[in-house]
């Protein structure tokens, strides 16, 4: 698993959410997300934003 830092997290709805860590698999799928609280450890800053595809 790896948690990536974003921006803006695009929901399915068309929502947004700022600030987002998302958790993805091995092979890069989505698996969940959360709020970033401040800092976090082991998570990678990619910045920009990440949609959500259903």
């Amino acid at each position: 698993m790896r948690l990536l830092g974003y921006h803006h997290l695009i929901l399915p709805d068309g929502s947004q959410e700022d600030m987002a860590v998302v958790e993805v698999d091995e092979e890069g799928h989505y698996v969940s997300h959360h709020r970033l609280q401040g800092e976090e450890p082991f998570v990678e800053w990619i910045g920009g934003e990440y949609k959500i595809d259903t």
